[in-house]
């Protein structure tokens, strides 16, 4: 309850500086707030609404159950249709900046209700100059989620770094398993000088997960950085964050330090470089199971137990990020490793995340957006093998009388646990209707 109070504090105090207006120019590196939140192509947009109707093929679900002889139940592939309402884009005001991306969406397959429901993801970003000295950044992270491929939270709202995204992770989902999730949090920036500044903020964050085999999370981080600017295109410091992830579910918990020196750099006109680089300390403790020497177990009449464990381990972290912004496009690359919560299976992991993606917003009529990316986790004191995901995809609209447009979306993964029988292959396949009113064409990816 008291972290679930943290969180609604940062939102009431983004809430209220939402009410005070204002343009930003802060902090190029790690800033957070509204930064690049609602952007499409690289580039700001004005606030846009959309509603529409799609058809949907999707084989890649994979529910939370076995069949009789203890095999995990599979889904051959499900039709249905959905309806999906959104808003994203920026507003900015003389010394604030807001940005938001919303998605709803309701699905509903042909003979298979079970499977019908409610998706929802909301990234809300504030930023405010409230003086020469002093500037605020407010983000709220939050939604609903069952299946990695619905078309909800396929990309990260930001880049994967320790200051951004902790809970919204559908696409290292092992199972497909509705979920609920929430984060909220609050940065002050101090500018000591032109060139100077430093940041202090923290957030709350919790994962609830219906199945009762799956495992929620609740937390918390605090952080630090400096950040020094080297001259108008190259901007160097350090970042430290403490985080503590709980899992109410059993008994486990986690504490973790990352320290990281950055630099970031405009490379001539066009690309943007982000490097950093350093090394996390965890300390994890949870419950293991472990096999009985034959005297005790003949003794117990059972070959194994289960047994408390402490785990101190140091890891090295970093994120490299590359960025080319075009007029009506945008091409990043980004690789990272770090700590992460989990997925509800995997508890406290090292996770190595890799991606790549283009996205054009044309001035006449079409918008088209292709991605692709892994994920491998590695569980810190669990003993489980390593989990490996791989997903691609690609979406288009085009631009049709009456502010309408069509639009279709194919997304593909595949997941697997080494030196396991476990391996998933699916796909999801969308064809719709969207109706938005606008100058240029809608962009929904």
């Amino acid at each position: 309850m008291k972290k679930r109070l943290i969180v609604l504090g940062c939102w009431l105090a983004s809430t209220a500086l939402a009410q005070t207006g204002g343009g930003y120019l802060g902090p190029a590196v790690l800033s957070s707030g509204a930064t690049g939140i609602g952007n499409r192509s690289g580039q700001q947009v004005d606030l846009r609404f959309y509603a529409g109707v799609q058809g949907i093929y999707n084989s890649s679900i994979q529910p939370v159950a076995v069949d009789s002889k203890g095999n995990l139940i599979t889904i051959n592939g499900l039709e249905g249709v959905s309806a999906n309402l959104g808003l994203y884009g920026t507003h900015s005001w003389r010394t604030a900046l807001l940005g938001v991306d919303y998605q709803g969406q309701y699905i509903a397959y042909n003979g298979n209700s079970a499977y019908d429901g409610v998706n929802q993801s909301l990234v809300l970003g504030y930023t405010l100059q409230e003086s020469r000295r002093v500037s605020f950044s407010a983000q709220l992270i939050g939604g609903i989620f069952s299946n990695g491929l619905s078309g909800i939270g396929i990309l990260a709202p930001t880049p994967p770094s320790i200051t951004s995204n902790v809970v919204a992770t559908p696409t290292t989902l092992l199972f497909d398993s509705r979920a609920y999730y929430l984060q909220g949090g609050l940065d002050v920036t101090l500018i000591e000088s032109p060139r100077t500044s430093f940041t202090f903020g923290g957030q709350g964050f919790e994962v609830w997960r219906q199945s009762a085999y799956l495992v929620g999370m609740e937390g918390y981080n605090a952080r630090g950085t400096v950040e020094h600017k080297l001259n108008k295109n190259t901007s160097v410091g350090f970042t430290y964050q403490r985080q503590h992830f709980d899992f109410p579910k059993v008994f486990g918990q986690a504490d973790i330090d990352t320290g990281e020196l950055f630099v970031g750099t405009n490379l001539g006109s066009r690309w943007q470089l982000t490097v950093r680089g350093g090394v996390f300390h965890a300390e994890v403790k949870g419950l293991q199971t472990v096999a009985l020497n034959p005297v005790v177990a003949a003794l117990l009449g059972t070959s194994v137990s289960t047994q408390a464990f402490y785990l101190q381990t140091f890891y090295p972290s970093g994120q490299i990020s590359l960025t080319r912004k075009f007029k009506t496009a945008s091409l990043n690359f980004s690789y990272a490793q770090m700590v992460i919560p989990g997925n509800g299976v995997y508890l406290t992991s090292k996770t190595d995340t890799g991606a790549a993606g283009y996205s054009y917003t044309g001035i006449r009529k079409v918008s088209l957006s292709v991605s692709g990316g892994y994920n491998t986790l590695t569980s810190l004191g669990q003993e489980i093998q390593p989990y490996r995901m791989i997903n691609a995809g690609a979406g288009m609209t085009y631009t049709l009388p009456y502010s309408l447009h069509l639009t279709g979306r194919y997304d593909y993964i595949y997941q697997d646990i080494q030196s396991a029988v476990y391996k998933h292959t699916g796909y999801m396949a969308t064809v719709g209707v969207t109706f938005s009113p606008g100058k240029v064409p809608l962009s929904l990816w």
